[in-house]
């Protein structure tokens, strides 16, 4: 009997105490249809409950693509089921774990015989930001009528990195041009500071080839510049929690329209910075004359997709000189004078407010340019209008 509730779902066990109250009844009572109609349900569900003890377990083996992906993007699995899928009085059914709940995979009907089994791509869902896990896979054994089954999970966790939604915004705000970092005077002159170096690949300025250390290390390696009277960018976002008013929906908008202004500093080549107000996170993206990517892009990615909200009260002060543009993305609960000051001494100051109803969305207040939009994609459009005025 142990066995049998091991394996019999809740509808097995409910029509095996059918069957034992109607088999108990009849013989009690002498009524030996009602006796013969409880045997019929037990031996129902032990026929089924033998079956699938009995079926032969499938091997299942899942692959996903891609594993970084873009909110609300798709993203898919693949699945290979080996083994026969039907077998008697038996059905299988297979789902996957994603973010703890489970995903039906539909598997066909044929399956080719010169195939070693059945193969079905399924989407995985991606309606949020952040690592989402994938797995393991059930693959479940079920009776035609579902009162015995026998489940098992097959196969790892994976994770899919979900980054911030694209928000498209048209450039970033012009900085202040300056010398190399630290001077105080402006430089109108132009020239370039080396960042970095990386080998030669089809396509690069042979001009720019660093003679010295490609005769050192016998292989064309070429100069990362950055020119110092580029804009220096800061983004500082709002991560506490107290900001948003505890609207989780609402950060999100922020982080969106935060990676927004990144993303459009680093497509520029010019350096960009992304600071947590909590001080936990902190990226800095050199500029790129050549705009290849670096190891910082996929560092900056990799933030945006992880950065949580906090209940961290304590909050970061910008001292830095070489700063000319800092934006603070914040939500409708924060105390703007205190973030203003936070920006420090940049020559152009704005606060991106994610606002449920804002009243207008430019205004001026104590020397900083406050921006407010419902959503990302309306916040983008103010930054937009500001950016052109």
């Amino acid at each position: 009997m142990g066995l049998l509730w091991a394996s019999t779902t809740g509808r097995g066990r409910a029509v095996s105490v059918l069957g034992l109250l109607l088999l108990a009844a009849g013989l009690a009572w002498d009524y030996l249809l009602v006796a013969g109609l409880g045997g019929c349900l037990l031996a129902l569900v032990v026929v089924e409950l033998v079956a699938v003890i009995a079926a032969r377990p499938v091997s299942v083996d899942r692959d996903i693509e891609p594993r970084v992906v873009v909110r609300q993007s798709p993203c898919e699995g693949r699945l290979l089921v080996r083994g026969r899928r039907r077998r008697g009085l038996v059905r299988l059914d297979v789902a996957d774990r994603v973010h703890g709940a489970l995903v039906p995979v539909v598997l066909p009907d044929h399956v080719d015989p010169d195939q070693p089994g059945a193969r079905v791509v399924y989407p995985i869902p991606t309606p949020r930001r952040g690592l989402v896990d994938v797995g393991p896979v059930q693959v479940r054994l079920a009776g035609l009528t579902g009162m015995a089954a026998r489940s098992t999970e097959s196969g790892t966790v994976d994770q899919v990195r979900v980054l911030p939604r694209r928000v498209p915004v048209s450039g970033m705000m012009a900085g202040h041009r300056r010398a190399l970092t630290g001077a105080d005077e402006a430089n109108e002159l132009g020239g370039t500071d080396i960042v970095g170096l990386h080998e030669y690949a089809m396509g690069d300025d042979l001009r720019r080839l660093h003679w010295a250390t490609s005769a050192r290390t016998g292989t064309l390696m070429v100069r990362e510049d950055a020119e110092p009277s580029q804009a220096h960018v800061c983004v500082l976002l709002d991560d506490r929690a107290s900001a948003y008013l505890g609207d989780d929906g609402l950060f999100e908008e922020a982080v969106e329209i935060a990676a927004a202004l990144c993303r459009s500093g680093v497509e520029d080549g010019i350096p960009v910075r992304l600071h947590t107000v909590s001080d936990r996170r902190e990226v800095r993206v050199p500029g790129s004359v050549s705009r290849r990517p670096l190891q910082e892009h996929q560092d900056l990615d990799w933030l945006l997709a992880e950065i949580d909200l906090t209940s961290s009260l304590s909050r970061i002060e910008l001292h830095s000189r070489d700063l000319d543009v800092a934006v603070a993305v914040t939500g409708p609960g924060a105390d703007l004078r205190e973030l203003g000051l936070a920006l420090g001494e940049a020559p152009t100051r704005v606060l991106a407010v994610v606002d449920p109803s804002p009243l207008v969305g430019a205004h001026q207040e104590a020397g900083l340019l406050v921006l407010r939009g419902a959503t990302s994609v309306s916040l983008a459009m103010t930054w937009d209008a500001a950016v052109h005025r």
